[in-house]
């Protein structure tokens, strides 16, 4: 059993420890980590409530003029020694739907595939086995471009294209703005997207905690 004695200080130091976290949480360095938490966790809720289309390539050579190779590669009556194989995905990551009808019109800013002259683009199609079934879509020539036309994007739904090239390139990129989408970025997942978010503010939280205890050490 506690003796009186140790009843109270048990008491004493729960009070202490508790004046201790409410000393910590009112001072500058806990209101400050209490404002940018809110201001973090805001963000990211404004942040991924608006469609977000990332995009990712894939690029596979299909047939190389160094090896020997009992194949062939015919594209519309013409064999290629050389030829590439990229699949561009385009994703929506956030949570809301985009509706084809909210894409910048063709000559202003519309979500197009770019694809630069070097690559010597030689066919393209949408790649109906890997584009979500519940789109209805089109892929449509624009120059160099590749203009994509959808109904709807809904979040997590996938367009996929495939595109045929003589020469390697780095190049291919999906560009293009809708509404309350302003740009379109290489796909990064919700989770790695979480995890820099955590550790960013978690290593800065520790400083800052480290710096609050340091200073009352030093007054002691």
């Amino acid at each position: 059993m506690f003796t009186h004695r140790e009843k109270t200080k048990e008491r004493r130091f729960f009070r202490d420890m508790f004046n201790d976290v409410w000393a910590f949480w009112t001072s500058p360095t806990g209101a400050f980590i209490l404002a940018v938490s809110a201001i973090a966790l805001g963000y990211y809720q404004f942040y991924i409530s608006r469609p977000i289309l990332r995009y990712e390539t894939n690029t596979v050579k299909l047939i190389s003029s160094g090896n020997v190779n009992d194949y062939a590669v015919d594209v519309k009556g013409k064999k290629y020694a050389d030829l590439y194989l990229t699949k561009v995905y385009l994703y929506n990551q956030g949570e809301q739907a985009l509706s084809g009808v909210d894409v910048s019109h063709i000559g202003h800013d519309p979500i197009r595939i770019e694809v630069p002259g070097e690559a010597q683009m030689q066919h393209y199609n949408l790649d109906n086995d890997e584009t979500t079934a519940a789109i209805t879509a089109e892929v449509v020539p624009y120059g160099q471009d590749l203009i994509l036309n959808f109904d709807f994007l809904n979040p997590d739904y996938q367009y996929v294209v495939n595109i045929l090239h003589e020469k390697p390139t780095d190049g291919i990129k999906v560009a293009g703005s809708a509404l309350n989408v302003n740009e379109i970025t290489r796909a990064i997942s919700d989770k790695e997207l979480k995890n820099w978010l955590i550790w960013g503010l978690g290593a800065l939280y520790l400083v800052l905690i480290i710096r609050y205890v340091f200073k009352k050490l030093v007054k002691h």
